[in-house]
C-alpha cells in the first residue's frame, strides 16, 4: 500500500507494508516526518530578494519562521505553494520578519492569486496565517503597524504647519497668506483667493502736507487733497507692483501736487490735476524699481 502525505506540511503517512523490504522499516519516513514537525515548531527559513516574485516551496513553508532580507530595487512578492492535494495553497501559520532595506514593499500572497495578501511592514516581525485561500494577519496588526510608522513622520515643509510622527493621526495645515501677507510679499505662504481679493481693497492715503505712501498696505489707493500737497517717495515698494491712485479735490478745489524724485512721468512732465471742486483724477503706477515708479494719468475730472 503506497504512502500518503498530509495536505499542508507534506508529512508522509507510510502505507501498510510500504517499507517491508527496507531493513530499516519505517525509520526512514518517520525520522523525516519528525524533522518536518520540528521545523513546523522551530524551523527558520531565510530568503534573500531584491524584488520581484519568489515562489516558496512546500519544504520552505514547513518552517515556522521566514526571514526575508536583501536590498530592494522593486516591490517583492512571496507566494505560497499549492498544497499536496492541489485544492488550494498550503494552510498554516508563520512568523515573518521583514529585514529588507530600500523604499519598496514585501507581500505574502497565495500562488493562485485569488485570495487576499498581506504586506509585511519593513523592519517588523509579524504573525500571519493561510486558510488555504487567503493570507491574513494572525493577530491585530495595529500594534506593529503603529510601531512600524512610529519612527516615521510627515514634515511640515514650506507653507505647511503641523505634521509629526505617524504613530497616530497627524494633520498638515496649509500656511495661508493673509491679505497683509500678500500685500507685503511674505515668503512661503499659500495663496487663498479670498485673501487675494481682500488685499485689493482700496486704501486711503492720509492727507498731509507731505503725503506718505506705504506700498505694503495695498495696491489701489485714494486720497483727497485738502491743500497743495507733495507726494513723498513711496516706501516698501515691490518690483512689479502695479495699481491705481485716485486723487480727489476737496470742496475748495484747485489743489496741486508735486512728486518725489522716484516718480517718473512721460517726457519727464508730471500731470496737471483737475482744479474743479470734488473733481476726481485717476492715475496708474508701475514699480520698476524702488527708485523708478512709472505714473500715468489715465483720466481727469471723473464725475
Amino acid at each position: 500500500m503506497a504512502s500518503s502525505y498530509t495536505t499542508n506540511k507534506n508529512i508522509e503517512k507510510p502505507g501498510y507494508n510500504d517499507y517491508a523490504a527496507n531493513p530499516t522499516g519505517w525509520s526512514g519516513p518517520i525520522n523525516a516526518d519528525w524533522d518536518i514537525i520540528d521545523r513546523a515548531f522551530g524551523g527558520v527559513q531565510a530568503k534573500s530578494t531584491t524584488g520581484g516574485t519568489t515562489n516558496l516551496t512546500i519544504t520552505e513553508t514547513q518552517n515556522l519562521v521566514l526571514i526575508i532580507s536583501g536590498t530592494l530595487v522593486s516591490n517583492a512578492v512571496f507566494t505560497l505553494p499549492l498544497n499536496t492535494a492541489a485544492s488550494g495553497v498550503v494552510a498554516g501559520q508563520w512568523i515573518v520578519k521583514n529585514s529588507t532595506t530600500g523604499s519598496f514593499t514585501v507581500t505574502i500572497s497565495p500562488t493562485s492569486g485569488g485570495g487576499t495578501s498581506v504586506l509585511i511592514p519593513q523592519g517588523e516581525t509579524v504573525s500571519i496565517f493561510s486558510d488555504g485561500t487567503n493570507v491574513a494577519f494572525a493577530d491585530n496588526p495595529s500594534s506593529y503597524i503603529t510601531a512600524a510608522f512610529a519612527a516615521r513622520s510627515v514634515l511640515a515643509g514650506t507653507a505647511m504647519t503641523g505634521g509629526g510622527a505617524l504613530s497616530s493621526n497627524v494633520t498638515l495645515n496649509a500656511d495661508q497668506a493673509t491679505s497683509a501677507n500678500w500685500r507685503q510679499n511674505v515668503a512661503d505662504k499659500l495663496l487663498n483667493p479670498n485673501a487675494v481679493w481682500s488685499a485689493m481693497t482700496e486704501q486711503t492715503l492720509i492727507d498731509a502736507a507731505s503725503i506718505a505712501w506705504d506700498m505694503s498696505t495695498g495696491f489701489d489707493y485714494i486720497v483727497t487733497l485738502g491743500g497743495n500737497r507733495a507726494f513723498a517717495n513711496p516706501t516698501n515698494t515691490k518690483v512689479g507692483q502695479k495699481g491705481r491712485l485716485i486723487i480727489q479735490q476737496d470742496a475748495t478745489g484747485s489743489r496741486t501736487a508735486t512728486w518725489g524724485s522716484n516718480f517718473k512721468f512721460a517726457n519727464g512732465v508730471a500731470p496737471v490735476l483737475s482744479t474743479t471742486a470734488n473733481a476726481v483724477d485717476v492715475l496708474y503706477y508701475d514699480v520698476r524699481s524702488s527708485t523708478y515708479i512709472i505714473v500715468n494719468l489715465s483720466g481727469r475730472a471723473f464725475a
